[in-house]
């Protein structure tokens, strides 16, 4: 099929076009020319004035239920649910079941992925069974294609384990992921420590939870001169820490959910369980660090943190529901509703398309003809609603479920 775009604003940071209309002539998702003087047949013809065009998404940080909870997610239904969002390329973390923590499951994810429209990325698991208590097969997953590594949201907590995963990595250039969350200090927490939270009745997650077992992360860092990449970051403590770190030269990044930009934790105050997240939704002032991050460069990528669960897992007593929110699907269209008069369209281009390639090695889309199509076509104005009729995903966990949003991905 050839689809012809016309008079689509590009928006491609240290791209010679970016800013610029330009028109786009595709042909079986390959470019087959821009701006061209004269298109005299096409199958389809995209009137873009007033769209955004950009390098498609990545996602880095995405659960899926595929293998062991396909009720929650398959393979099938997340691909669905990432290209309507606009993504062509998603990281996998390794809590599944069993848990990714082989060569054999990196394969499986890597062989999956052919059949998709979306690229699927396995995060293989840094300690096996994400015990914390032996590494994995660190070395086999990175030659079988895991692009990094992870324990998901199981904090390593045995320092010397967190060094040897940081020792090893160097040998082939790889990234560890650290998810911060001291849990001596959080045992059981579910919301964010602060007098406002005090009359809920709920454990709490203090902020220092994760404050402290990020600063030993960079300690270990600094001394192995190895890679960390920060997931899921919520506090401008830990933007703080970010910033110093950088400023030493270390070779640090770090990303935060969409949920953590767009709420804080007044929205536990109806304990709506699809609020409840790891770590907690934190105070305003955090909320607008973290934003400000955003807009400074401190924080490199922003992902959204997709974690599908059933309704039983959610449709219970707040101390009782599962942690996590779906956002796959909505995550642009949640920005351009929410917050585009504070993020700026350049900055979330790069932060969920430019920066995450740049991080972990994927190719930067070509404008140029002969390569394949990786954009995606954004209209800030169309209004939908994100409801029965057009969820993707298997799970809706999400907090705009029956909401209507304005900005949608253009189908192409």
């Amino acid at each position: 099929m050839r689809i012809y775009i016309k008079n689509a604003t590009l928006c491609y940071p240290e791209h010679k076009l970016h800013g610029k209309v330009i028109n786009a002539l595709i042909s079986n998702n390959l470019i087959e020319s821009i701006n061209p003087a004269d298109v005299l047949k096409f199958d389809r013809e995209i009137n873009a004035k007033g769209m955004h065009l950009f390098p498609s998404l990545v996602d880095i940080h995405c659960f899926s239920g595929e293998p062991g909870h396909e009720d929650k997610e398959d393979f099938d239904s997340l691909c669905e649910a990432a290209k309507a969002g606009g993504f062509s390329d998603v990281f996998l973390l390794p809590d599944t079941h069993p848990v990714n923590d082989s060569k054999s499951g990196v394969s499986y994810i890597h062989q999956a992925s052919k059949k998709q429209s979306v690229n699927l990325h396995a995060l293989g698991a840094i300690t096996k069974g994400l015990k914390g208590q032996d590494l994995s097969e660190i070395f086999d997953m990175h030659l079988a294609g895991a692009k990094a590594f992870s324990d998901a949201k199981n904090p390593v907590g045995d320092v010397n384990m967190m060094k040897r995963a940081l020792d090893y990595v160097k040998s082939f250039n790889g990234i560890v992921y650290s998810f911060p969350m001291d849990e001596r200090l959080s045992p059981g927490g579910m919301v964010n420590e602060s007098p406002n939270n005090t009359s809920l009745g709920l454990k709490t997650t203090p902020k220092l939870a994760e404050e402290l077992l990020l600063n030993r992360d960079i300690y270990l860092l600094e001394y192995t001169g190895s890679r960390l990449h920060v997931a899921v970051i919520s506090s401008e403590g830990s933007v703080s820490l970010i910033q110093k770190a950088k400023k030493k030269g270390l070779d640090i990044t770090c990303s935060v959910a969409m949920s953590h930009l767009l709420f804080n934790e007044s929205k536990l105050d109806s304990f709506d369980t699809v609020y409840k997240t790891n770590p907690p939704l934190r105070s305003e002032s955090d909320r607008k660090a973290l934003i400000k991050a955003i807009n400074a460069g401190v924080i490199d990528m922003i992902h959204s943190d997709h974690c599908p669960e059933i309704i039983e897992n959610k449709d219970v007593e707040f101390d009782q529901a599962h942690y996590g929110m779906t956002m796959l699907e909505t995550i642009l269209a949640a920005y351009n509703t929410y917050l585009s008069k504070d993020i700026s369209l350049e900055s979330m281009v790069n932060a969920m398309s430019i920066a995450p390639r740049k991080r972990f090695g994927l190719t930067m889309p070509a404008l140029d003809e002969g390569n394949p199509f990786d954009f995606t076509l954004f209209d800030p104005k169309q209004e939908w609603t994100y409801d029965a009729s057009t969820i993707k995903s298997k799970s809706n966990n999400s907090p705009f479920f029956n909401t209507t949003l304005t900005g949608k991905v253009v189908d192409l």
